[in-house]
């Protein structure tokens, strides 16, 4: 018999997007004991235990949140925020008419709420009155920030 006995869920990262051609990664990982503003994690790497820098961007500002780890802060200077907000902007590879902003939205709240969110009901906006109250929710109709607006 295996026992594996952990701290967090297992199934608390969702990859977003990765490119072996930029060397980026974009994943969420929600800390399901810990409301607060959501964000998404933007790595320097494919993979995320080799990624030398990462930061973390708000989804409802553009913003930073500050968290320190082996890495440091980084902020993205104008080229990094250009590509950020064009990985966002691209359909997404894993999901048919979808942008990697929209599925970054839906995994977050399907990761941050430990709950089985249909994703149709999702992006036809059902759960988003059932939520609204909680502060770790995105709404699927969230617009993307300006985030050529992040403070270098």
């Amino acid at each position: 018999m295996i026992r594996i006995i952990c701290e967090e869920y297992l199934d608390e990262m969702a990859t977003i997007y990765k490119n072996k051609e930029y060397g980026i990664l974009v994943a969420v990982n929600p800390d399901s004991k810990r409301s607060g503003n959501p964000y998404f994690k933007f790595y320097n790497n494919v993979s995320y235990d080799k990624a030398t820098k990462v930061v973390r961007i708000l989804f409802n500002y553009p913003d930073y949140v500050l968290h320190k780890d082996r890495m440091g802060l980084w902020k993205l200077n104008s080229k990094e925020k250009k590509l950020l907000i064009k990985i966002l902007k691209e359909e997404s590879d894993m999901y048919d008419g979808y942008t990697n902003w929209d599925i970054a939205k839906y995994e977050w709240s399907l990761e941050y709420l430990e709950e089985p969110l249909n994703m149709a009901k999702y992006f036809k906006g059902e759960y988003d009155t059932i939520y609204k109250n909680n502060p770790g929710y995105i709404s699927s109709t969230l617009k993307m920030p300006d985030y050529t607006k992040l403070q270098f």
